[in-house]
């Protein structure tokens, strides 16, 4: 009888370090499993429930989330993808940085649905800028590119999306279907109002009186501030200074006054929805990082510090 005769059931790690042998068996990959068979008889299909007309046309009709003002089922395309925050798994694995990219992600998305729907009917009015009047007037369209009710429509999309992002809208964690409605609603009412003092101003010009007093859509009773601007003084409504690093869309001295307040408005609500992100994701960062420099600590006292190191 030789030596590998010995007995089979003795351990041959056992008189290793507990923690190497640990170790060791978490990356041991894990054994080949074969899937069960799923070969089973089908169900048998029980009776039909003819549903009533009333249920017939309930379940017709698009599924739109409570995010959505129409829930009619109107832009359901548009809605189709949206996953609410508070739908998203809240296990430890998922918590965290992962959780913040996921909401990072889908936020743009929503601000962009919501922002469609305030521009329902700039939107409407440029499709049918193309599909009505006589021949002559499609023509007309087509070779325009309908450019009046496209720049329309551009900037009421453009401008509500920053009135979203400047209010807040889908930047919470936890999910309010009632607080995002009244803030969607907020966007387009203060979006109006600009275009209302716009046109205020253009009449006034044109009937050579002094324009309205300017006045913050966000702040009414604060005044403006006065910044200057290669040379020219500029105004900005809500008492906003222009804060260090901020990149507007276009020169200050090129958009509205009330552009300029929205401007910063949202680069503001940006950096606090940053801010906001990284506060919440960094504990898990942390977690994650220690776990490491803990598990590197033992590879490396077991196996040196080139080695350790690059097992983990």
């Amino acid at each position: 009888m030789g030596w590998f005769e010995g007995d089979n059931k003795s351990d041959p790690v056992k008189k290793l370090d507990p923690g190497l042998r640990e170790f060791l068996e978490q990356e041991t990959p894990d054994q080949y499993v074969p899937a069960p068979d799923l070969k089973q008889p089908a169900p048998t299909p029980s009776p039909a429930h003819s549903p009533k007309p009333q249920e017939a046309d309930e379940s017709s009709k698009p599924k739109v989330p409570a995010a959505s003002l129409y829930q009619d089922g109107r832009y359901a395309d548009l809605w189709k993808t949206y996953k609410p925050p508070s739908n998203v798994d809240s296990t430890p694995g998922v918590r965290g940085a992962e959780r913040v990219i996921e909401q990072y992600k889908e936020h743009g998305n929503t601000v962009q649905r919501a922002a469609m729907e305030n521009c329902a009917l700039e939107n409407e009015a440029l499709a049918f800028c193309f599909q009505t009047g006589n021949w002559k007037k499609q023509i007309e369209s087509r070779l325009t590119m309908c450019s009046a009710e496209n720049a329309t429509f551009s900037r009421c999309y453009q401008t509500q999306s920053k009135f979203l992002q400047a209010l807040g809208y889908a930047a919470a964690f936890e999910y309010d279907a009632e607080r995002e409605e009244r803030i969607q609603m907020h966007a387009d009412t203060l979006y109006h109002q600009m275009l209302d003092y716009e046109k205020k101003v253009a009449e006034a010009k044109a009937a050579g009186i002094e324009p309205p007093p300017l006045t913050s859509l966000f702040n009414p009773d604060k005044p403006p501030h006065i910044e200057g601007v290669a040379g020219t003084k500029v105004e900005i409504p809500g008492g906003e200074a222009v804060p260090a690093g901020f990149k507007p869309s276009k020169p200050l001295l090129k958009l509205t006054p009330h552009e300029r307040e929205l401007e910063i408005r949202t680069h503001n609500a940006q950096l606090e929805q940053q801010k906001m992100y990284v506060e919440e994701a960094t504990p898990f960062i942390k977690s994650q990082a220690d776990a490491r420099t803990k598990r590197q600590e033992k590879a490396v006292s077991w196996f040196g510090e080139t080695l350790g190191k690059w097992l983990s």
